[in-house]
């Protein structure tokens, strides 16, 4: 049981060398792996294959869609594509916090993947808003993007918690019919929140530009339109898959956007996606020597038969995830737990609405999202914390109560 302790140390050790000391978060998480891997008793080179595979991990599922969507951003910024992306997105939702928070949200369902949604739509708030004000619009983009990936089937966060404890489901889609219109009341809930805290400024209207509509909403649109074509077409089907679709659309940016910012963007947005990647990096790493020992175990052990039935998958889907980082690997491995130990039956919906509160809980310096948006940001880390680790927390809390709730009524 030595576990947690362990781990609540090397949170304060991250934080400490992340805050105090403001060293690099890829080597903070590294180091940070490597001291709780060996105070728990692991063999250093076993140690360092389990960091190995927690970062390539990450660079398989996300190197990919952060490269194509950096890449994209600057060659549409340096060509002046974006102006024009700007200007019709102001024409159609006025607010600037409204297209920062619908703009997540719903990026996130086709692209099935919140970290690129937020990736594709930062650029287009910076311009909307400026460098300097940018922060608080890129807060609520990526809460939104969260949202709708923790609650909307068929999520990657939703989809192990359906096939694994509710296989003979006849319907799964019908989930929705509860959990939509709750992450679309959730949404509203953090826009006005966005406006209470006096941060979120009016913005002028920007002017029109004269670049053709085509060429500059090609690279965006384009992989939306081949994730549909693989999703109907079972032949192609491979073109669903995200990083492919986003490669498709990389190369349309390549194609429209001129030689000039063509060679600029791709040359800025390799440097930039490289940093981003490391730091993303060294939060599998971290997650990975964290969730391969004993702590998933003990936790559940020290929690069980102590607590009410429906809380037990929130407080372990929010151990899992401070642990991993991952919302889909907390929700899997939640899932995977209390199937193993025969949890007793809950209302689908509210079992999931539980799981997805908890995997809200706790997105701090293990969460590869946190660094993305520290770094897209320029904020702090204290910053950060405040501004999108509390407030997602305060939305966890929202979703566990909602859990309740429906299990009171229809359990």
């Amino acid at each position: 049981m030595i576990t947690p302790l362990l781990f609540i140390g090397s949170l304060i050790f991250i934080l400490v060398l992340t805050v105090k000391f403001r060293i690099s978060p890829f080597v903070t998480l590294i180091s940070a792996s490597f001291l709780y891997g060996i105070l728990e008793g692991n063999d250093p080179s076993i140690l360092l294959q389990v960091i190995g595979t927690g970062a390539a991990k990450i660079f398989q599922i996300l190197g990919i869609m952060v490269f194509c969507g950096v890449c994209i951003a600057h060659m549409l910024r340096r060509s002046g594509h974006i102006d024009t992306i700007v200007y019709d997105i102001s024409c159609v939702v006025k607010n600037p916090v409204d297209t920062a928070g619908i703009g997540g949200f719903i990026l996130s369902l086709p692209l099935m993947c919140c970290n690129t949604a937020f990736v594709l739509i930062a650029p287009i708030i910076e311009r909307t808003v400026g460098k300097e004000g940018k922060a608080p619009y890129l807060y609520v983009a990526a809460i939104g993007s969260i949202i709708s990936f923790v609650l909307i089937y068929p999520s990657p966060a939703v989809v192990p918690v359906v096939t694994t404890l509710f296989s003979n489901l006849h319907d799964p889609w019908a989930l929705n019919t509860i959990l939509v219109p709750l992450a679309g009341l959730l949404l509203v809930l953090l826009l006005i929140y966005a406006r209470v805290t006096g941060t979120i400024l009016p913005q002028e209207k920007p002017c029109p530009s004269g670049h053709p509509r085509l060429k500059a909403w090609a690279p965006i649109i384009s992989p939306f339109i081949l994730v549909g074509i693989g999703l109907i077409i079972p032949a192609v089907s491979f073109l669903s898959i995200i990083s492919v679709a986003l490669f498709a659309g990389l190369l349309v940016a390549m194609i429209t956007v001129g030689k000039e910012a063509r060679e600029i963007g791709m040359h800025e947005g390799t440097k930039y996606a490289g940093l981003i990647m490391f730091d993303l990096c060294g939060a599998g790493a971290f997650g990975a020597v964290i969730a391969a020992g004993s702590f998933p175990a003990d936790i559940y052990t020290l929690i069980s038969g102590s607590i009410p039935v429906i809380i037990l998958p929130f407080i372990l889907a929010a151990a899992l995830q401070a642990a991993s980082g991952s919302r889909v690997v907390s929700a899997a491995t939640t899932a995977q737990i209390l199937h193993a130990a025969g949890y007793p039956g809950i209302y689908p919906a509210a079992l999931i609405l539980m799981i997805a509160g908890g995997s809200c809980m706790v997105s701090f310096v293990s969460d590869p999202y946190f660094w993305l948006v520290r770094r897209f940001t320029g904020d702090e880390t204290w910053g950060v914390i405040r501004n999108y680790t509390l407030p997602l927390a305060g939305i966890g809390i929202l979703i566990g109560c909602a859990g309740i709730i429906l299990q009171f009524i229809l359990g």
